[in-house]
């Protein structure tokens, strides 16, 4: 398990990778500046259209230096201008980086399970995507992301123990990409949430007053809890009073 403490103190890009290096035991230096770790693909060897190049932080992706030459992953830092992490955006990334019969042959090609995208917002949202999948036109996208006041619990016990470096160095590069995989993997995450889900909804339905016990009470807690979490959703989104913290304003001034 990851210390929660160590994830909440993550403010930047500067910080997360320190957090890589600290915790996870990225070969990562001490004193290294981003550059000095990643190098740039522009906007036009990445093929990108011109409206995902603009909501790229200086129109490009850094890749991180490998850790070592038969290093099976590729792990690409996408910084966006705003708020948001642009899905399409991160798609067309995907198709510059893929073998295709558009891209340069000069360039380095990657099958798409073997991506590791690691996004940050102008919000200090931060986001791990993975594409899974037979075929990269079609592969799935799956994420774990997280704000500064969002709870962590799941993410510290499942997501980011999963990204800790290989004990061996990465010398095995098939354990190396099976381990990192399992980050993504949504059922655990899954059956942690429903546990996570049963016990909040047990002390809510525990504390309202004012409806009928039985049905009642069970139906009505449901109803807030799903409205709640559909606020939530729409939080998220930044699409309430253009603001990722909407409901800890309101119980701010409740």
């Amino acid at each position: 398990m990851v210390p929660e403490k160590t994830v909440r103190a993550i403010r930047d890009v500067g910080s997360l990778f320190g957090f890589l290096r600290d915790e996870l035991g990225w070969l990562l230096p001490n004193d290294a500046t981003l550059d000095d770790v990643t190098f740039d693909w522009t906007g036009g060897e990445l093929r990108l259209p011109q409206t995902a190049g603009q909501r790229l932080s200086g129109g490009r992706v850094r890749q991180l230096r490998p850790f070592r030459l038969d290093q099976p992953w590729g792990i690409f830092l996408v910084e966006f201008n705003d708020s948001r992490i642009y899905r399409t955006a991160l798609r067309q990334v995907l198709r510059g980086l893929v073998p295709s019969r558009r891209r340069d042959p000069g360039l380095r090609m990657w099958h798409h399970p073997n991506l590791l995208f690691i996004c940050a917002t102008a919000n200090q949202q931060f986001t791990f995507a993975h594409f899974r999948g037979e075929k990269p036109q079609r592969a799935k996208l799956i994420t774990f992301s997280w704000s500064p006041d969002d709870p962590l619990r799941t993410l510290c016990e499942f997501s980011l123990p999963a990204l800790r470096f290989p004990s061996d160095g990465g010398a095995d590069s098939q354990k190396w990409l099976a381990g990192w995989q399992t980050a993504f993997d949504v059922e655990k995450v899954t059956e942690e949430f429903f546990r996570e889900y049963r016990t909040v909804f047990e002390q809510v339905e525990g504390s309202i007053r004012g409806v009928p016990e039985g049905e009642p009470l069970r139906m009505f807690t449901q109803m807030l809890l799903n409205r709640l979490m559909f606020i939530y959703f729409l939080q998220k989104k930044s699409w309430l009073d253009h603001s990722p913290r909407y409901l800890h304003h309101l119980f701010a001034v409740a």
